[in-house]
């Protein structure tokens, strides 16, 4: 079984993809009874498929030959991802092998699993289950078959002795891997960035020292950024807007829809540039706050927040 993704996190949704194989069977068919669930770190069971499922052996070898016999299997399109997780690992090339062929042959289906809002973090486990004549057989990649619900957080910030720290706090069961990027801005335009990776450990509240003053936690497979500095409101240019600038030094800004320009002055130019989504409401000062009020008004830039 694979699943995707492998880390998620509250209100999101997982998609778990199950290889039902029958190429081993010779002039026999099976009828099992299948069933495809989850179980969350609490114990609760989401059952996702339960059904019989047909499986009928592959045509004889002297068979082949008959007209219109020259493919055995429909065309799978099947998600690179998938491809890449099966290959995964350390195998030998026997294996790989088998790996593909199985690929080819198999019956594929995808399941989708919503984790509500209030969902328990940690483990989740994937339930396999084949019956038939009396047995009941599990998935081969069983180790395997489970997702992590995350969520970290940005506490507080403090000083001390001119420097800052950042406390954040895992508030899963399980050990969850962040990343730390600090961005240093030179001008308007250019930007660097330091980088700092660990694994949070279970309920762990850490203290990060910040280089800078605008620094970020990302984790979920990098998909989940917070903030890591006071203020939640971030300038950020309507980026439906094109912007001109002349030789002489003069911008102009042309909306998609209109057929009016605007024209900036120098300090609303100033502003405008340093909306880069980087740039915290609470750093303006009053004119500015001024500013910033006409060109929301004027829906050229918009005051963006980092969901939590």
């Amino acid at each position: 079984m694979s699943i995707f993704p492998k880390r998620a996190m509250q209100g999101s949704t997982v998609t778990i993809h199950w290889n039902f194989n029958t190429a081993h069977l010779t002039n026999k068919h099976i009828f099992p009874w299948v069933r495809i669930g989850v179980k969350d770190p609490e114990g609760t069971i989401t059952m996702l498929f339960e059904d019989y499922v047909l499986g009928l052996p592959d045509p004889h070898k002297n068979n082949e030959s008959l007209p219109g016999s020259n493919l055995k299997y429909l065309n799978k399109n099947l998600p690179l991802l998938i491809i890449s997780d099966y290959l995964s690992g350390q195998h030998k090339r026997e294996k790989l092998v088998e790996i593909l062929q199985n690929i080819q042959s198999g019956r594929h289906y995808y399941f989708t699993f919503h984790v509500p809002e209030d969902a328990p973090l940690g483990k989740y486990t994937l339930i396999s289950e084949v019956h038939s004549g009396g047995e009941v057989r599990y998935s081969k990649t069983k180790p395997d078959d489970f997702f992590l619900i995350e969520r970290v957080t940005f506490e507080k910030l403090e000083s001390r002795n001119n420097t800052y720290y950042a406390s954040i706090k895992n508030h899963s069961p399980e050990k969850t891997p962040v990343k730390i990027v600090s961005c240093f801005l030179e001008g308007t335009d250019e930007i660097y960035t330091t980088v700092e990776v660990f694994e949070l450990q279970a309920f762990e509240e850490k203290s990060v020292t910040l280089p800078t003053s605008i620094n970020y936690l990302i984790y979920n497979e990098e998909r989940k950024i917070v903030p890591l500095q006071k203020g939640s409101d971030y300038l950020l240019r309507n980026q439906d807007i094109l912007e001109i600038n002349k030789n002489n030094g003069e911008t102009y800004l042309l909306k998609k829809d209109s057929e009016n320009a605007y024209h900036l002055s120098e300090t609303i130019k100033s502003l405008w540039l340093r909306s880069n989504g980087l740039l915290n409401k609470n750093q303006l000062t009053e004119e500015e706050l001024l500013l910033f009020e006409e060109l929301t008004a004027e829906g050229l830039v918009d005051a963006i927040q980092f969901k939590k």
